[in-house]
């Protein structure tokens, strides 16, 4: 940690002391002036705050790059977890770019939908039961090679997480608590230790065709102690020109995680569609309409209502138990359509309307939709009307 802080200190101290250096903050804020959501059989809630907080500290010198970018709405008491991103770029081999840090791993098409963000970085009013999210928070090491001008950008990133079980002097996992556990112990990390856990992911895009964009990306991902590793392949569409804009992206991957892990699971295969278009109606108004489509097959770890290891009997929580083995299929899509007002260049306001719905169904066992351990909202669907504005600084 306190080498990150000194990172941090030396970013913003020598902008100022050298002129060879140039220096920007970018950030995105939006404010929700009217948030109305609604799920089936549940009493409807307004919102109005702040619906996103973003902010990214830029520091450049030569060939060199650094950048942060503060989780200010994160879990900030974790050590380290204020940097969403902290990573630093050199560019001084023509068609070749080097990165080594903390941030995103890019595999995916991500695109912002209409009122919200896409399934896969958190943009959902029922809730989720797919595994595979934006890879944010990743040490990395990466490396490019192409331009826009080339026709083409291929990136490989070699990639862990930010935080890791945490062993005992015998090398046993720990645990949260000593009895009714739910959960390993974690420990945050500034690198990973390829011995517990390795990733690997690729994407590359294509430039050539007008202003089309293709783009396909692979990820794998294996932690000590998983069976099968966890995998995907990506691919993405993007057309852009004055008048329009069309993004699109098919998602297949598989999941496991380990039994105590954060969002546990044996096995959970998962397929997403995303379609949606930006429409410029004059200059200032735009209509904006997104599609997004999942189906998950998610299957629970069998567990055992005790164990014991190291001389230490444990329980385990009933939250877990109660559905040891069960198979969910579930089936989601929303459809969200928004008018876009350019207030200034750079913000903007937002009216639009959202439906979601969720249908989920067990393999045996509890046959009532309305209920399935550990899975919300099953067979509800629900509605978000939002107003909001926007700027970038």
């Amino acid at each position: 940690m306190k080498s990150l802080n000194v990172l941090v200190l030396c970013l913003l101290l020598l902008p100022i002391k050298s002129n060879a250096f140039d220096t920007s903050v970018k950030g995105f804020i939006a404010l929700d002036a009217f948030n109305f959501k609604k799920i089936e059989d549940k009493k409807g809630s307004a919102v109005v705050g702040i619906g996103v907080l973003d902010l990214k500290i830029f520091a450049e010198q030569d060939n060199m790059t650094a950048a942060l970018k503060l989780d200010l709405d994160g879990k900030l008491a974790e050590e380290n977890n204020i940097f969403e991103e902290a990573y630093a770029t050199y560019r001084g081999i023509k068609d070749f770019r080097f990165s080594l840090g903390k941030g995103v791993v890019r595999f995916q098409n991500l695109h912002w939908g209409s009122v919200q963000n896409t399934y896969y970085d958190g943009g959902t009013v029922l809730g989720t039961e797919n595994s595979f999210r934006k890879l944010s928070k990743k040490a990395y090491a990466s490396v490019s090679y192409g331009h826009r001008s080339r026709g083409f950008l291929n990136t490989v990133w070699f990639f862990g997480d930010s935080s890791e079980i945490a062993y005992d002097e015998k090398d046993f996992p720990r645990y949260s608590s000593s009895s009714n556990i739910k959960g390993y112990s974690m420990n945050a990390v500034t690198a990973f230790d390829t011995g517990k856990q390795t990733g690997f992911a690729n994407k590359i895009e294509l430039y050539k065709f007008d202003n089309w964009t293709f783009s396909n990306g692979l990820v794998y991902y294996k932690k000590e102690g998983q069976k099968t590793p966890t995998y995907a392949i990506d691919f993405g569409i993007n057309y852009e020109d004055a008048d329009v804009e069309f993004w699109s992206d098919i998602l297949v991957g598989h999941t496991q995680k380990l039994p105590y892990e954060s969002y546990s699971t044996y096995s959970n295969n998962e397929y997403f569609i995303q379609m949606g278009v930006d429409k410029f109606i004059t200059v200032d108004w735009s209509w904006v309409t997104n599609a997004e489509f999942l189906y998950t097959a998610n299957r629970s770890w069998v567990y055992p209502t005790s164990f014991n290891q190291n001389g230490t009997t444990y329980s385990v929580d009933k939250s877990l138990t109660n559905k040891s083995g069960q198979l969910v299929k579930a089936t989601q899509y929303k459809i969200e359509t928004s008018g876009k007002y350019k207030l200034s260049k750079s913000a903007f306001t937002t009216v639009g309307v959202l439906y979601e719905k969720k249908i989920a169904t067990q393999e045996g066992g509890n046959t009532t939709l309305g209920y399935i351990p550990g899975v919300y909202n099953a067979g509800k669907d629900a509605y978000q009307f939002v107003t909001s504005v926007s700027f970038w600084f």
